[in-house]
């Protein structure tokens, strides 16, 4: 079999971008030592959309991409006129005429500005409308114009699809890369690189009442590694599933070990096979992910007492495709 890639959905975090996450982080750390400062609700907040971003990302529902339907509507404009809504707002300024009361009042300049204020308001809606209808034409006509590339199963198609279709702002905001593998026609292989451990939150947030900070324990904190890992590489076979023309996909969880810099310090943690059936089958909005990865047949070493540990996979596929990784 011929392999292709790596196909970036995101790109893998660079030796200078890991570099200054840590010195970030080890920051803040300080900061926080001297500082003692009370827990804030914007704190409490930003945590818990940290945790939903980091282990739930999973539970979205599963539907293939319709091609034909997609070739079949060709490409497309903004479905939206430009001044959708203003045009409403101006025609109203345009026909104000006063009213005997109005002029009996002397409301008539302070009609005109509330007029005038609804066409400015109503102009930034239609700017805002037009720009969403653009964006959405824009990658609806991108999708189109790499459906051939897809039925051939051309890695770099697949991710710009994801590209174009949003899911790559999704993991860019919860993993340190996603890569694209190629085998033949027929295999796809998915390569999520994981937060690195010294990433993970350190502190809990409650907003029961008083908002209250609390230090993690380090079994806590492994298992939000755990979830973190199900979580991305379930979210990564979905996407994958929904637009490649497989009906299995594979996916890698990848992990930098601790100090690690180079490619050479990742180490493979995880590792789903995951079918269409499958998915179809799961209820993934109400699980967990941990043990949505366990229904789906993941391969992974951890504990609460280390974390995350390398896994060998006894495939030759998987280990060209980390060996290509590696020496890239």
């Amino acid at each position: 079999m011929s392999g292709q890639g790596p196909a970036h959905v995101v790109a893998p975090m660079s030796r200078v971008d890991r570099v200054a996450g840590r010195g970030l982080r080890e920051r803040d750390r300080k900061l926080r030592a001297a500082e003692h400062r009370r827990a804030t609700r914007g704190e409490a907040d930003a945590y818990e959309a940290l945790i939903e971003r980091l282990t739930k990302i999973h539970q979205v529902g599963f539907e293939r991409f319709d091609w034909e339907k997609i070739e079949a509507i060709g490409p497309v404009v903004p479905n939206v006129a430009r001044d959708a809504v203003s045009a409403v707002a101006r025609q109203r300024l345009a026909n104000y005429r006063p009213s005997l009361l109005d002029n009996l009042l002397g409301r008539e300049r302070e009609k005109r500005r509330e007029l005038t204020n609804e066409v400015v308001e109503s102009a930034r809606a239609d700017a805002e409308l037009y720009a969403r209808a653009k964006a959405e034409a824009a990658a609806h006509n991108k999708i189109l114009a790499l459906a051939g590339d897809v039925r051939s199963m051309k890695p770099e198609a697949i991710a710009g699809v994801l590209r174009a279709n949003g899911a790559a702002t999704v993991f860019k905001d919860a993993t340190e890369g996603f890569s694209l593998f190629g085998e033949g026609r027929d295999r796809l292989i998915g390569q999520v690189d994981l937060w690195e451990y010294d990433a993970l939150p350190e502190e809990a947030f409650t907003a029961a009442g008083v908002v209250s900070r609390n230090v993690l324990l380090e079994a806590e904190r492994r298992q939000i590694q755990l979830a973190h890992a199900c979580s991305v590489t379930i979210r990564a076979a979905v996407e994958l599933l929904q637009v490649a023309p497989v009906e299995t996909v594979e996916v890698v969880g990848r992990l930098c070990r601790p100090g690690g810099l180079a490619e050479t310090d990742t180490d493979s943690v995880l590792y789903l096979r995951v079918s269409r059936e499958a998915l179809a089958k799961i209820q993934l909005r109400k699980l967990d992910a941990a043990p949505a990865a366990v229904a789906l047949g993941m391969q992974v070493d951890w504990t609460a007492a280390r974390g995350l540990a390398p896994i060998r996979i006894d495939d030759p596929g998987i280990v060209r495709v980390t060996a290509a990784r590696a020496a890239a």
